[in-house]
């Protein structure tokens, strides 16, 4: 009795569907443009870095670069109660993570969505200052030269006690501040899979304030915030399978108007990173 024979292995030519129908990258592919400009090379030393000179010769600069948050004092606030982690093992935590893309109309506790977001970009220690002091927070997150140029926003839509609306997350004192609204915000216009935002309690929106990275580390900076919204994402996905709740990365979002809807300008700080969060209500993947 002969084995079975495997069907023949067939390629797929994809290059015209990624290129067009030159089958080739234009010269001034946009994608490749920013990967060359954003390399590091021997010869471009004293370029890439005159500001790490700058930052080690300035200390108001350094003193700037501790305080790596936006501040909207003059809005009401919401302290956040204590993070509360459940103890379980990295291991089950890993292997409990999925995309959960179905939530139950169920709010999410207030001290939940505080234990995700401590999680996915709070302070977890202090570090020694340069003048010898101790005291530059530190976040739960890898951050190119701890300048953490990353902003974390939350819309609000069942959220515990927290009243349905736009919120700042300021991980220096745990505390979410409320931003204003010209309007309800239409949320299945964010987006082209309304399905992911509309039923989730909350959405949690993270933009990059590019120039806290790149007055340091010039192109290479743009890298290094795209990077740290990676890192961030995975602990507040994680954070949220420790917690039985179901969390879901939405790719497809209309940059434009959610940058409107956050009062950024979309270049100094831009949208990166955008999840859905919810209590479980379906199997995810």
């Amino acid at each position: 009795m002969t084995e079975p024979t495997a069907p023949p292995l067939q390629t797929v030519k994809l290059t015209s569907w990624v290129y067009g129908s030159s089958e080739r990258p234009a010269l001034d592919d946009p994608a490749e443009h920013y990967h060359e400009a954003s390399k590091i090379y021997p010869t471009f030393a004293g370029r890439d870095t005159s500001g790490i000179r700058r930052l080690e010769s300035t200390p108001q600069l350094q003193l700037s670069a501790v305080r790596a948050v936006k501040r909207h004092r003059h809005r009401a606030s919401i302290v956040l109660p204590p993070p509360e982690l459940p103890d379980l093992s990295f291991t089950t935590v890993v292997y409990r993570r999925r995309s959960g893309r179905e939530f139950a109309h169920d709010e999410v506790a207030l001290r939940e969505l505080a234990t995700v977001l401590h999680a996915a970009y709070g302070v977890t220690h202090l570090a020694r200052l340069p003048d010898g002091r101790t005291g530059q927070p530190l976040r739960a997150v890898p951050s190119g030269g701890a300048l953490y140029p990353l902003e974390v926003y939350v819309l609000a839509q069942r959220i515990g006690s927290a009243p349905p609306g736009l919120y700042h997350y300021d991980p220096l004192r745990h505390v979410l501040e409320q931003l204003p609204l010209r309007h309800d915000p239409d949320v299945s216009a964010l987006t082209a899979y309304p399905e992911l935002v509309l039923p989730a309690a909350a959405v949690v929106l993270v933009t990059a304030m590019f120039w806290r990275t790149r007055f340091k580390y010039a192109l290479r900076g743009y890298r290094f915030a795209l990077l740290e919204a990676g890192h961030l994402g995975q602990n507040l996905l994680l954070a949220a399978a420790a917690l039985g709740l179901a969390a879901v990365p939405v790719g497809g979002v209309y940059d434009r108007r959610v940058e409107d809807l956050l009062g950024v300008d979309g270049v100094n700080e831009s949208l990166v990173y955008v999840f859905s969060l919810g209590q479980e209500g379906g199997d995810g993947q």
